[in-house]
């Protein structure tokens, strides 16, 4: 049997193994000097980065349905955007360099239509701008049709993502993309995309504890309750396909009063929607992902211990 390690081991280094019979063994592999220094400075360019972001994308971007293939985005979408976090409304009043006067209690309850940001406010698409979040893109209506045989058809965004005010905004892991109609097409997974999602709720919120839930009421389906427990860090095996990777190390355990939790915790734990397929999905892929941990290190207290993929 063979495991490629995620990194070399420094040379001349003799590993020790502790005597006695067990069917576990640890062992630490000292690594190079350079190397170590090249995989902290490529962690820190990625940390803040997400798959498909608009600084990668060209006007020329073609998108097509992972799964049956049928293009979505010819050469419509010329220009491509990042949005804002979703907690950027809230933030607006500490960017202001001057703040409107908000004294008339008559003007602040308007404030947010005023302003032109807050609850009363959201992001609409643009006609020819493709607007990206981390897990998602949001499009015209106009802008985003299924091509079948060089007819244009309505694309039906219920199996791809959700429909929002004149327009769409479809799901990252339903889609892949080319930069123009002679590159490869590029798909990330679910798993990576909500990896990345999580990961920007910790570093603007600072919370590592996460209730992610259904964005749909279901019997049998609980909510899934997330401890990213390490952030960073990279594994090999030979029951996981293309090691070395890199990964998060979570624990998670199934709730199923979330609301109960979220309103006791609601300083600790955050929450995160998804769709009940997807949801399940994750869940199942964790669970498995606890299969290619060390027997005593894949439960810590009543919590499960799982990976996912970064």
């Amino acid at each position: 049997m063979t495991v490629k390690l995620p990194a070399p081991v420094r040379a001349g280094h003799t590993p020790s193994v502790a005597p006695g019979s067990t069917t576990t063994l640890s062992l630490r592999l000292p690594v190079p000097d350079e190397v170590a220094k090249s995989m902290l400075s490529s962690n820190e360019e990625h940390e803040a980065s997400f798959p498909w972001s608009a600084s990668s994308m060209a006007p020329k971007t073609q998108v097509a349905c992972r799964f049956c293939q049928a293009l979505l985005v010819r050469e419509q979408v010329q220009t491509w955007k990042d949005l804002p976090s979703e907690n950027w409304a809230e933030m607006m009043d500490f960017w202001h360099c001057h703040k409107p006067d908000t004294k008339d209690s008559r003007v602040h309850k308007q404030d947010g239509v005023r302003k032109g940001y807050g609850a009363a406010n959201s992001i609409r698409p643009i006609s020819t701008v493709g607007l990206i979040d981390i897990t998602s893109l949001l499009l015209m209506q106009q802008d985003c049709k299924v091509i079948v045989n060089e007819d244009p058809i309505t694309l039906k965004v219920r199996s791809l993502g959700v429909a929002v005010d004149t327009g769409a905004r479809i799901y990252k892991w339903n889609i892949r993309l080319r930069s123009n109609s002679c590159a490869a097409w590029e798909e990330h997974s679910a798993q990576k995309l909500i990896s990345a999602q999580l990961l920007a709720m910790i570093e603007s919120q600072g919370i590592q504890k996460f209730v992610l839930r259904g964005q749909t009421e279901e019997e049998n389906i609980g909510a899934l309750l997330i401890w990213i427990f390490t952030p960073n860090m990279y594994i090999s095996s030979t029951s996981a396909p293309q090691s070395p990777k890199r990964v998060m190390k979570v624990f998670y355990k199934i709730v199923q009063y979330p609301d109960k939790l979220l309103e006791e915790q609601s300083l600790k734990i955050d929450e995160l929607q998804l769709p009940n397929e997807v949801l399940q999905a994750l869940h199942s892929d964790v669970k498995s992902s606890t299969q290619l941990l060390p027997v005593p290190a894949r439960k810590f207290q009543d919590w499960d211990v799982g990976l996912l993929e970064r």
